[in-house]
């Protein structure tokens, strides 16, 4: 039988079901929220952060929410002890990420199980195109947004 939900919705129910699990998980460790769990692994990825403002602009995008939500996670994480007020981690940090990303992988590694390799690569692909649609389509949206200009509808493809 062929499955007639749109793909949003399919999507859509899936994030909001691994962003409940993901925080669920997350509520066992330091780690207060999603925002911050991201802005945590950046800080990991980035090493040593040179310039805060830019960085705190990446993981505003990497998110696709305003700056100033980027500002209240790293606070709440310079509070816990987990980033400097540069965004660079501290030991504290380090160690904290580390025990999260297992606790992650531990909660999410059964989602898979049973999908076959190339189930899994066609649907890698494909949610990888969806992805970079809304990426352009918010782009788009953000720019006609800024120039005052209507019709977001005909932007995304």
């Amino acid at each position: 039988m062929t499955d007639t939900r749109p793909l949003p919705t399919v999507i859509g129910s899936t994030e909001n079901a691994l962003r409940a699990l993901l925080v669920e998980t997350l509520s066992t460790t330091a780690i207060p929220t999603y925002e911050a769990w991201v802005a945590l692994n950046s800080a990991a990825s980035a090493g040593v952060v040179t310039d805060a403002a830019a960085w705190r602009a990446a993981v505003a995008d990497v998110l696709a929410k305003p700056v100033s939500v980027v500002d209240g996670a790293v606070a709440l994480l310079e509070r816990g002890g987990l980033v400097s007020p540069d965004g660079s981690l501290t030991d504290r940090g380090t160690a904290e990420l580390a025990s999260a990303r297992g606790a992650v992988r531990e909660a999410t590694a059964p989602l898979l199980s049973g999908v076959a390799g190339a189930d899994l690569q066609a649907t890698l692909r494909v949610l990888d195109g969806v992805r970079q649609s809304a990426e352009r389509g918010l782009r788009a949206a953000r720019d006609a947004r800024t120039r005052g200009a209507s019709g977001v509808g005909a932007t995304l493809s």
